[in-house]
Protein backbone atom coordinates (compact mmCIF):
# COMPACT_ATOMS: atom_id res chain seq x y z
CA UNK A 1 0.00 0.00 0.00
CA UNK A 2 1.20 3.60 -1.07
CA UNK A 3 2.18 5.56 2.46
CA UNK A 4 0.76 8.40 1.09
CA UNK A 5 -2.56 6.33 1.58
CA UNK A 6 -2.48 5.35 4.77
CA UNK A 7 -4.40 8.14 6.41
CA UNK A 8 -6.77 7.17 4.49
CA UNK A 9 -7.07 3.99 5.25
CA UNK A 10 -6.97 4.53 9.12
CA UNK A 11 -9.77 5.76 10.90
CA UNK A 12 -9.28 9.40 13.14
CA UNK A 13 -8.60 7.27 16.52
CA UNK A 14 -5.84 5.50 14.75
CA UNK A 15 -4.37 8.09 12.77
CA UNK A 16 -4.15 10.39 15.81
CA UNK A 17 -2.58 7.18 17.77
CA UNK A 18 0.04 6.62 15.64
CA UNK A 19 0.48 10.30 15.26
CA UNK A 20 1.36 10.99 19.06
CA UNK A 21 3.83 7.98 18.54
CA UNK A 22 5.19 10.04 15.76
CA UNK A 23 5.15 13.29 17.29
CA UNK A 24 6.74 11.66 21.05
CA UNK A 25 9.50 9.71 19.30
CA UNK A 26 10.61 13.16 17.34
CA UNK A 27 10.87 15.45 20.28
CA UNK A 28 13.11 13.40 22.41
CA UNK A 29 15.25 13.07 19.41
CA UNK A 30 15.40 16.92 18.47
CA UNK A 31 15.24 18.17 21.51
CA UNK A 32 18.35 19.78 21.99
CA UNK A 33 17.91 21.78 18.41
CA UNK A 34 14.55 23.10 19.76
CA UNK A 35 16.03 24.38 22.72
CA UNK A 36 19.17 26.34 20.45
CA UNK A 37 16.45 27.14 18.03
CA UNK A 38 14.26 29.04 20.62
CA UNK A 39 17.37 30.56 22.56
CA UNK A 40 18.63 31.61 19.44
CA UNK A 41 15.14 33.72 18.77
CA UNK A 42 15.34 34.66 22.06
CA UNK A 43 18.71 36.22 21.93
CA UNK A 44 19.26 33.82 24.88
CA UNK A 45 23.09 32.45 25.43
CA UNK A 46 24.56 29.60 23.85
CA UNK A 47 25.03 26.33 25.79
CA UNK A 48 25.84 22.91 26.18
CA UNK A 49 24.50 22.17 29.76
CA UNK A 50 22.05 19.14 28.96
CA UNK A 51 19.96 20.47 32.38
CA UNK A 52 18.55 22.84 29.98
CA UNK A 53 19.00 20.97 26.91
CA UNK A 54 16.39 18.64 28.11
CA UNK A 55 14.54 21.24 30.41
CA UNK A 56 10.51 20.69 29.12
CA UNK A 57 11.18 17.76 27.34
CA UNK A 58 7.90 16.02 28.88
CA UNK A 59 5.74 18.74 27.46
CA UNK A 60 7.54 19.12 24.48
CA UNK A 61 7.05 15.36 23.64
CA UNK A 62 3.54 15.93 25.15
CA UNK A 63 3.37 18.71 22.72
CA UNK A 64 4.48 17.09 19.30
CA UNK A 65 2.67 13.75 20.08
CA UNK A 66 0.11 15.82 20.35
CA UNK A 67 -0.15 18.14 17.61
CA UNK A 68 1.06 15.33 15.44
CA UNK A 69 -1.83 13.36 16.30
CA UNK A 70 -3.94 16.37 14.96
CA UNK A 71 -2.22 16.55 12.20
CA UNK A 72 -2.62 13.10 10.99
CA UNK A 73 -5.90 12.51 12.37
CA UNK A 74 -7.50 15.67 10.39
CA UNK A 75 -5.53 15.33 7.94
CA UNK A 76 -6.64 12.31 6.97
CA UNK A 77 -10.22 13.49 7.60
CA UNK A 78 -9.54 15.97 4.69
CA UNK A 79 -7.92 13.44 2.72
CA UNK A 80 -11.15 10.74 2.71
CA UNK A 81 -13.41 13.70 2.40
CA UNK A 82 -11.58 14.96 -1.03
CA UNK A 83 -10.94 10.67 -2.05
CA UNK A 84 -15.14 10.50 -1.76
CA UNK A 85 -15.20 7.77 0.62
CA UNK A 86 -12.73 5.35 -1.84
CA UNK A 87 -9.05 4.94 -0.94
CA UNK A 88 -7.48 6.69 -4.00
CA UNK A 89 -4.15 8.85 -4.88
CA UNK A 90 -5.23 12.08 -4.00
CA UNK A 91 -4.05 15.11 -7.07
CA UNK A 92 -1.18 17.37 -5.89
CA UNK A 93 -3.80 19.93 -4.86
CA UNK A 94 -6.02 17.69 -2.53
CA UNK A 95 -2.60 16.43 -1.22
CA UNK A 96 -1.62 19.54 -0.17
CA UNK A 97 -4.87 21.32 0.91
CA UNK A 98 -5.67 18.11 3.44
CA UNK A 99 -2.19 18.64 4.71
CA UNK A 100 -2.59 22.25 5.27
CA UNK A 101 -5.89 22.29 6.67
CA UNK A 102 -4.91 19.38 9.12
CA UNK A 103 -1.84 21.97 10.38
CA UNK A 104 -3.81 24.59 10.90
CA UNK A 105 -6.51 22.53 13.30
CA UNK A 106 -3.60 21.66 15.41
CA UNK A 107 -2.34 25.32 16.11
CA UNK A 108 -5.17 25.38 18.87
CA UNK A 109 -3.38 22.61 21.08
CA UNK A 110 0.09 23.76 19.89
CA UNK A 111 -0.20 27.20 20.71
CA UNK A 112 -1.06 26.11 24.29
CA UNK A 113 1.37 23.40 24.66
CA UNK A 114 4.22 25.55 23.38
CA UNK A 115 3.63 28.44 25.13
CA UNK A 116 4.36 26.18 28.64
CA UNK A 117 7.19 24.83 27.07
CA UNK A 118 9.17 28.03 25.98
CA UNK A 119 8.15 29.22 29.83
CA UNK A 120 9.06 26.57 31.24
CA UNK A 121 12.77 26.63 29.25
CA UNK A 122 13.20 29.85 30.35
CA UNK A 123 11.95 29.68 33.85
CA UNK A 124 11.56 26.17 34.77
CA UNK A 125 8.49 25.13 36.64
CA UNK A 126 5.94 21.74 35.77
CA UNK A 127 3.67 21.18 33.61
CA UNK A 128 0.78 22.00 36.07
CA UNK A 129 2.35 24.75 37.29
CA UNK A 130 3.61 26.63 34.60
CA UNK A 131 -0.05 27.53 32.77
CA UNK A 132 -0.98 28.36 36.27
CA UNK A 133 1.89 30.77 36.97
CA UNK A 134 0.84 32.60 33.99
CA UNK A 135 -2.62 33.23 34.34
CA UNK A 136 -2.45 34.47 37.93
CA UNK A 137 0.78 36.44 36.31
CA UNK A 138 -2.10 38.35 33.77
CA UNK A 139 -5.00 38.36 36.26
CA UNK A 140 -6.04 34.35 36.20
CA UNK A 141 -7.49 34.97 32.57
CA UNK A 142 -7.09 32.15 30.54
CA UNK A 143 -6.82 34.19 27.40
CA UNK A 144 -3.35 34.69 28.05
CA UNK A 145 -2.65 30.57 26.88
CA UNK A 146 -3.58 32.05 23.37
CA UNK A 147 -0.75 33.69 22.99
CA UNK A 148 0.76 33.71 19.51
CA UNK A 149 -1.84 31.41 18.12
CA UNK A 150 -2.40 33.07 14.49
CA UNK A 151 1.24 32.54 14.05
CA UNK A 152 1.43 29.02 15.39
CA UNK A 153 -1.76 28.16 13.01
CA UNK A 154 -0.18 29.75 10.47
CA UNK A 155 3.12 28.01 11.12
CA UNK A 156 1.10 24.66 11.50
CA UNK A 157 -0.51 24.84 8.26
CA UNK A 158 2.34 25.12 6.15
CA UNK A 159 4.68 22.81 8.22
CA UNK A 160 2.40 19.83 8.03
CA UNK A 161 1.58 20.82 3.87
CA UNK A 162 5.40 19.99 4.51
CA UNK A 163 5.57 16.38 5.20
CA UNK A 164 1.89 15.48 4.94
CA UNK A 165 1.84 17.16 1.26
CA UNK A 166 4.84 17.73 -0.44
CA UNK A 167 7.23 15.21 0.66
CA UNK A 168 4.86 12.63 -0.93
CA UNK A 169 4.50 14.19 -3.97
CA UNK A 170 8.48 14.98 -4.06
CA UNK A 171 8.22 11.20 -3.68
CA UNK A 172 6.39 10.48 -6.23
CA UNK A 173 9.08 12.21 -8.81
CA UNK A 174 11.98 10.69 -7.47
CA UNK A 175 11.54 7.37 -10.06
CA UNK A 176 11.95 10.23 -12.62
CA UNK A 177 15.58 10.62 -11.20
CA UNK A 178 18.19 7.52 -12.67
CA UNK A 179 20.11 8.21 -9.48
CA UNK A 180 17.13 7.26 -7.11
CA UNK A 181 15.38 4.29 -9.44
CA UNK A 182 15.48 1.39 -7.24
CA UNK A 183 16.25 2.94 -3.68
CA UNK A 184 15.87 2.16 -0.51
CA UNK A 185 12.60 3.35 0.78
CA UNK A 186 14.63 4.96 3.68
CA UNK A 187 16.45 6.65 1.00
CA UNK A 188 13.80 7.68 -0.87
CA UNK A 189 12.01 9.26 2.29
CA UNK A 190 15.45 10.93 3.39
CA UNK A 191 15.98 12.93 0.01
CA UNK A 192 12.19 14.01 -0.05
CA UNK A 193 11.83 14.82 3.26
CA UNK A 194 15.13 17.34 3.89
CA UNK A 195 14.42 19.08 0.56
CA UNK A 196 10.69 19.76 1.91
CA UNK A 197 11.77 20.30 5.28
CA UNK A 198 14.22 22.69 4.27
CA UNK A 199 11.76 24.75 2.22
CA UNK A 200 9.27 24.32 5.19
CA UNK A 201 11.84 25.45 7.52
CA UNK A 202 12.05 28.77 5.33
CA UNK A 203 9.01 29.51 4.61
CA UNK A 204 7.30 28.90 7.95
CA UNK A 205 10.64 30.54 10.00
CA UNK A 206 9.53 34.37 10.65
CA UNK A 207 6.16 33.20 11.83
CA UNK A 208 7.84 30.94 14.09
CA UNK A 209 10.57 33.69 15.38
CA UNK A 210 7.29 36.02 16.05
CA UNK A 211 5.37 33.51 17.99
CA UNK A 212 8.62 32.45 19.76
CA UNK A 213 9.09 36.21 21.05
CA UNK A 214 5.68 36.74 21.71
CA UNK A 215 5.77 33.09 24.04
CA UNK A 216 8.72 34.07 25.63
CA UNK A 217 7.28 37.35 26.81
CA UNK A 218 3.84 37.40 27.99
CA UNK A 219 4.66 40.15 30.09
CA UNK A 220 4.54 42.10 27.21
CA UNK A 221 7.76 43.86 28.54
CA UNK A 222 9.54 44.01 25.07
CA UNK A 223 6.98 42.12 22.61
CA UNK A 224 3.49 43.31 22.28
CA UNK A 225 1.17 42.28 20.38
CA UNK A 226 1.56 40.25 16.66
CA UNK A 227 2.39 43.59 14.73
CA UNK A 228 4.03 45.25 17.25
CA UNK A 229 6.51 41.79 17.67
CA UNK A 230 7.11 41.41 13.85
CA UNK A 231 7.97 45.58 14.21
CA UNK A 232 10.09 45.45 17.00
CA UNK A 233 12.45 42.40 15.58
CA UNK A 234 12.82 44.43 12.06
CA UNK A 235 13.53 47.37 13.83
CA UNK A 236 16.05 45.74 15.97
CA UNK A 237 17.70 43.63 13.08
CA UNK A 238 15.59 44.17 9.65
CA UNK A 239 14.66 40.91 7.50
CA UNK A 240 17.37 38.89 9.42
CA UNK A 241 15.68 38.90 12.52
CA UNK A 242 13.24 36.98 11.45
CA UNK A 243 15.64 34.36 10.47
CA UNK A 244 17.38 33.81 13.63
CA UNK A 245 17.95 30.38 15.22
CA UNK A 246 17.11 29.34 11.27
CA UNK A 247 20.09 27.22 11.20
CA UNK A 248 18.93 25.07 13.93
CA UNK A 249 15.34 24.78 13.13
CA UNK A 250 16.18 23.96 9.52
CA UNK A 251 18.07 21.19 10.75
CA UNK A 252 14.93 19.94 12.94
CA UNK A 253 12.57 20.00 10.47
CA UNK A 254 14.53 18.05 8.20
CA UNK A 255 14.42 15.40 11.05
CA UNK A 256 10.92 15.67 11.71
CA UNK A 257 10.00 15.18 8.54
CA UNK A 258 11.97 12.08 7.89
CA UNK A 259 11.01 10.39 11.52
CA UNK A 260 7.04 11.60 10.58
CA UNK A 261 7.09 9.92 7.51
CA UNK A 262 9.14 6.95 8.31
CA UNK A 263 6.93 6.29 11.65
CA UNK A 264 3.88 6.69 9.08
CA UNK A 265 5.19 3.84 7.44
CA UNK A 266 6.94 1.57 9.41
CA UNK A 267 4.32 2.02 12.55
CA UNK A 268 0.86 1.37 10.88
CA UNK A 269 1.70 -2.02 10.10
CA UNK A 270 3.22 -2.82 13.73
CA UNK A 271 0.12 -1.58 15.00
CA UNK A 272 -2.75 -1.73 12.39
CA UNK A 273 -1.59 -5.10 10.73
CA UNK A 274 -5.18 -5.94 9.63
CA UNK A 275 -5.70 -2.42 7.92
CA UNK A 276 -2.00 -1.51 6.49
CA UNK A 277 -1.14 -5.14 6.12
CA UNK A 278 3.82 -4.76 6.12
CA UNK A 279 3.90 -6.51 2.70
CA UNK A 280 1.87 -3.89 0.79
CA UNK A 281 3.51 -0.95 2.77
CA UNK A 282 6.53 -2.50 1.47
CA UNK A 283 5.79 -3.47 -1.54
CA UNK A 284 4.37 -0.23 -2.44
CA UNK A 285 7.60 2.00 -0.92
CA UNK A 286 9.61 0.13 -3.62
CA UNK A 287 7.27 1.26 -6.69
Amino acid sequence: MDGELVLQRLNDFENGALGFLAGAIEAVATQPLTYWKNAAQQGLVFTLNPRLLYRGTTVSAINDGTLTAFQFSASGWFQKLFAGGVVRELSPLETLASAFLGGCASGVPCCVLELCMIQQQRWGGSLLSTPLRLMRATGGSPVVLSRGFVPTAAREGFFCAGYLGVAPLIDRKLDDVDALRGASPLARNFVASTASGLAAAALTHPADTVKSCMQGDVERATYGTLRQTAAELYRKGGVGAFFKGYAARAAMIACCFIIFNEAKVGLAPVLFADKVPRNEADDSDKR
